[in-house]
């Protein structure tokens, strides 16, 4: 009885923790040619930080573009992150969303497809820039032409010397948005499917 007992407060302890540590699934689109070493210094950044990547190159054509949007699709992730890194003498950032607009119809054209996602796309893009204490721009961004979830746009300039203070900023505006996130969908008495 008390090996039961044990074993169903070892049970009841993980599933209290287990959404703290969980992973959020997250896209990256790399844009820019940008410098391989700190791309890789990213992507390990963002992976000890607790998030699960998925990473994609920008797409240089349509054809190209309507392929990687079909595979982003398909995957469970919260939000798509397209950055552009940039080694300079200072750390700062250009955070920009989607100037797409919802369709009106059941069926979205592919430049319509981001507008269904303005208002979190622009939550997201607003804490980042909280982060560096810089407006959010609405653009044009062929990037997230037909991708089906929150996207944002960051070039990101890298202090050579000194990239995790850039990094660290960029996780603080990432952070916030998840945690609010999560706030959200408990308050809404959403459960968030977390199997792969």
């Amino acid at each position: 009885m008390g090996g039961l007992l044990a074993c169903l407060a070892g049970l009841f302890l993980l599933a209290a923790v287990q959404p703290l540590c969980a992973a959020e699934r997250i896209v990256l689109s790399r844009a820019g040619a940008g410098d391989d070493a700190i791309w890789n210094d990213f992507r390990k950044y963002l992976t000890g930080k607790g998030f699960t990547l998925s990473v994609h190159d920008t797409a240089a054509s349509m054809e190209k573009q309507v392929e990687t949007a079909n595979r982003v699709n398909k995957e469970k992730a919260l939000f798509m992150l397209a950055v552009e890194l940039v080694p300079s003498d200072r750390t700062d950032a250009f955070i920009a969303v989607s100037n797409a607009t919802k369709g009106k119809g059941l069926i979205l054209n592919v430049d319509e497809v981001p507008g269904s996602h303005a208002a979190r796309s622009g939550e997201l893009a607003s804490s980042v820039a909280a982060a560096f204490r810089r407006k959010v721009k609405v653009i044009p961004l062929f990037m997230f032409l037909g991708i089906d979830m929150p996207g944002v746009f960051v070039r990101l300039e890298v202090e050579k010397t000194r990239p995790a203070e850039a990094f660290d900023r960029l996780h603080e505006g990432l952070l916030n948005y998840t945690k609010r996130g999560k706030d959200e969908r408990e308050r809404q008495g959403e459960r968030r499917n977390t199997s792969p």
